[in-house]
């Protein structure tokens, strides 16, 4: 974890998250298979975010979830968990740790900073806690997840340097 912004009422960190996509039916067995895996039950609406002290599971679209460990795995471990969830023929996962760069954005002004670098409604009305979007925030695609008193957003690695300029520049203006 690095800090790159630390104020009286923005934090944000960069994080070193791991993460698998999954692609499947989303129906019984696979529900099982998942569970089996991670004691997690997969979320079944879509945009919908299930949690643990271990994961954030979220379902990104009709036949595809996001699985970020938030505790840091062996990388041996989350092969073998892909090759477990690929032994099945309902499941495709891909580990997607390392093409992804992971921002934790908390405090007090986090939505009032984040509206500066994008046009997606923030408010709790629009988006609820423990839901996910995927949306442009300083002109890059990125997934948020909002996490009761943060949030953790997610992008390409290559856009890693202009990401983390544009958080920089936003906090001195």
């Amino acid at each position: 974890m690095t800090t790159l912004i630390s104020t009286d009422r923005v934090h944000i960190t960069q994080r070193n998250f791991q993460q698998i996509l999954i692609r499947g039916d989303g129906k019984d067995r696979f529900n099982q298979i998942i569970t089996k895996e991670t004691s997690l039950q997969p979320p079944s609406k879509n945009l919908e975010i299930k949690t643990s002290d271990q994961y954030i599971f979220a379902k990104n679209s009709f036949d595809q979830w996001t699985l970020v460990y938030l505790v840091e795995r062996d990388y041996k471990e989350i092969i073998k968990t892909i090759s477990n969830l690929n032994s099945n023929d309902e499941i495709l996962a891909s580990d997607y740790s390392y093409g992804q760069v992971y921002f934790e954005v908390s405090g007090e002004n986090k939505d009032e900073f984040l509206n500066k670098l994008t046009q997606f409604d923030l408010r709790n009305k629009k988006f609820p806690d423990l839901s996910m979007a995927q949306t442009l925030i300083a002109r890059i695609d990125c997934y948020i997840y909002k996490l009761n008193n943060k949030y953790i957003i997610t992008c390409n690695k290559s856009y890693e340097d202009y990401f983390k300029e544009r958080l920089t520049d936003l906090i001195n203006l």
